[in-house]
């Protein structure tokens, strides 16, 4: 569906038939004149109506001259209002202009923050026009900007499982719609803490975002950080050469198969020679790509690791100041185990039941339903005392607090309780949230 199209769609189910009425479409495309409370329901009309049109088309960046030519132009007729509408939004925040409001996000740290305290001494220094912001080529919408970002950072946590992650710039860009949407977005992102723009150079200019999926913010861009950046460049770069060849051996096989069709063995002997040589390159490509791929898995796992140690040791910080013995932990623990496990048999029960079908005797899922329910009754007793058990060390361990060189414990702590909760383990070790 075209662009065009798809705007008449939006209007149509947020306007309905009042679009095309003659007196109601004079009264809103005419200019705002007067008191505020004269043109404030036109106003609110248009503002909302252009949130909806960029909502519905995915965008958070609009461009003014867009909104009198495609947008809202009825047979020839277009909104006197607009640049008003626009001036009043941005008045209350919600357009930003690109040049002014936003910072370059490939600028070092203290470069940003001197540009932003420049713009906003420009910002407060110069008098912004109606004509001005419809002069602009582009505008952002805060509140679809805030929106975007939510949406990029939930894009990120689905294919990452780390508190933060490293995308290449060309990834980023991919995720948030284009070069331009990135930048604003990178921006936006940094100025809140929760993005760090990154790149290195190993022959080839290599640029990167590193983003924080969690509540805190990004941590400091590390040398490790650039190494794990070379390596996931390298990946992308590995990925596109596989593609390459393997259209190089469908084309080369399709060749072969339309040769020998046509009794032509010669050529198609040389379009298999072809092909051979493609496979052969695809497999130390695809050898190669996997061996990147694992140390990047090694790094995960370290890092992974470095977080089970550093739980581990506030684990052991916390029985220590909570005045509890080694022999207490591990019989509590143990009796959370022997709770943990009898509610697996019980489930396990459940499943077993839940797989009979209507076909199947009546009586042998009666008889098996007696089984489960003296199963239950043999065991609620054992399972009853150990959860007391696993509440009180819970409860215990929850209560604590915790403070080492500005780092928050509590909640790692409470982080190891849900996984002692959830969790069954050989060997039962304390893991992070």
């Amino acid at each position: 569906m075209e662009e065009s199209e798809r705007v008449r769609e939006v209007i149509r189910k947020q306007v309905g038939d009042d679009w095309d009425d003659e007196v109601m479409s004079r009264a809103r495309f005419k200019a705002l004149s007067g008191q505020r409370s004269d043109w404030e329901p036109t106003y609110l009309f248009w503002r909302d109506l252009i949130l909806s049109v960029a909502r519905q088309l995915g965008l958070f960046i609009i461009k003014p001259s867009h909104l009198n030519n495609q947008w809202f132009n009825r047979g020839g007729l277009t909104p006197l209002s607009l640049d008003r509408v626009l001036f009043e939004m941005y008045n209350e925040g919600e357009i930003v202009l690109p040049s002014v409001d936003l910072v370059d996000p490939t600028a070092g740290r203290l470069s940003q923050v001197f540009t932003r305290l420049t713009n906003s001494m420009i910002r407060r220094s110069r008098t912004t026009t109606p004509q001005l912001l419809m002069s602009q080529d582009r505008l952002i919408l805060t509140s679809l900007l805030k929106d975007k970002a939510v949406e990029v950072v939930k894009l990120l946590s689905e294919c990452h499982w780390t508190s933060s992650c490293i995308v290449t710039m060309k990834r980023f860009q991919d995720i948030c719609g284009g070069a331009y949407e990135a930048s604003a977005l990178l921006s936006y992102l940094s100025a809140q803490g929760k993005a760090r723009y990154l790149s290195l150079s190993k022959g080839d200019f290599i640029e990167g975002v590193k983003v924080s999926l969690s509540a805190s913010s990004v941590p400091s861009i590390s040398s490790l950080d650039c190494d794990v950046l070379h390596l996931i460049w390298t990946t992308e770069k590995l990925q596109q050469q596989l593609n390459v060849i393997d259209q190089r051996c469908q084309t080369s096989r399709k060749s072969a198969l339309a040769c020998l069709n046509s009794g032509n063995k010669k050529v198609a002997l040389r379009h298999v020679r072809q092909l051979k040589l493609a496979n052969e390159s695809r497999e130390n490509c695809a050898t190669l790509l996997n061996r990147v791929e694992e140390v990047l898995d090694v790094i995960a796992s370290a890092e992974s690791t470095k977080k089970v140690s550093e739980a581990i040791q506030i684990g052991a910080q916390a029985i220590k100041e909570n005045k509890m013995s080694v022999e207490e932990v591990q019989h509590s623990l143990q009796e959370i185990e022997e709770s943990i496990d009898t509610q697996k048999q019980i489930e396990n029960a459940l499943e077993s039941t839940s797989l009979y079908t209507v076909d199947e005797d009546e009586e042998g899922i009666e008889e098996e339903f007696k089984k489960l329910e003296l199963d239950i009754e043999v065991n609620s007793a054992g399972e009853t005392e150990a959860s007391k058990s696993a509440e009180s060390l819970i409860d215990s361990l929850s209560n604590l607090k915790l403070v080492d060189d500005g780092l928050a414990r509590t909640p790692a702590v409470q982080g190891t309780v849900e996984t002692i909760r959830n969790n069954k383990t050989e060997t039962p070790v304390l893991e992070t949230a």
